[in-house]
């Protein structure tokens, strides 16, 4: 492990639309990102682009595989399609690492967005934790529109809900979360929440398109 790597913010699948946004958001916050890909030169690239964005950015890119080795700190922003083929591969790896899931197992048929069941768990938080029985999995930063996320002058708003059955790993991601300008923590409790968290997405997906906007949640009267 590198020296700096409890500070460093590892973003696997970095290279797709949300795992970026948040790459982006992270780093124009102050935080070491290293963003994963399957495809070195791809997450190299994405790098240089926030790094151009950001000039002050501490931002490098690297295999997946490589990636989770950098730091304690894992956000998953893969499909949910190859999550459990990465994640047992790199299991030992991540014994006892925080691990952020972002995914939401989602596809979108005759222009309407539903959540698609998989196999062995209830949602894609709860699939993480079974395959990494040793990490601290929180659900986070399902509901925002990675639109959003990759356009810096836009500023953001709405609530993080957290779902995870460590309430340390939890504090630890609200505090990431607050260094996002715009956005709160929500701490939503159990991981089985994920589940929920995740259909509100699908809902969130249907009337971005509906209305053509970039919508995300807030809780009210907490």
């Amino acid at each position: 492990m590198t020296a700096g790597a409890q500070d460093t913010l590892v973003i696997v699948g970095g290279t797709g639309p949300l795992g970026r946004g948040l790459a982006l958001r992270f780093a124009a916050a102050g935080v070491a990102v290293v963003i994963g890909s399957r495809d070195r030169a791809r997450a190299e690239a994405a790098a240089a682009e926030i790094r151009a964005a950001v000039p002050a950015a501490r931002v490098e890119g690297a295999e997946n595989a490589d990636a989770v080795r950098r730091s304690r700190r894992i956000v998953l922003a893969m499909p949910a399609a190859g999550l459990a083929e990465f994640l047992a591969a790199v299991a030992p790896a991540l014994a006892g690492a925080l691990v952020i899931d972002v995914t939401v197992p989602l596809r979108v048929r005759h222009g309407f967005a539903e959540i698609v069941p998989l196999d062995g768990a209830a949602s894609a938080g709860e699939l993480v934790q079974a395959c990494l029985p040793a990490a601290r999995v929180v659900s986070a930063f399902k509901n925002l529109p990675a639109e959003r996320l990759a356009d810096l002058a836009e500023p953001l708003e709405g609530d993080v809900v957290l779902c995870g059955d460590d309430e340390a790993a939890r504090t630890e991601v609200a505090a990431l979360v607050a260094m996002l300008p715009g956005l709160r923590a929500v701490d939503a409790g159990r991981l089985a929440n994920a589940r929920y968290l995740e259909a509100i997405t699908a809902l969130l997906v249907n009337l971005n398109r509906r209305h053509k906007r970039r919508t995300s949640i807030a809780i009210l009267g907490l």
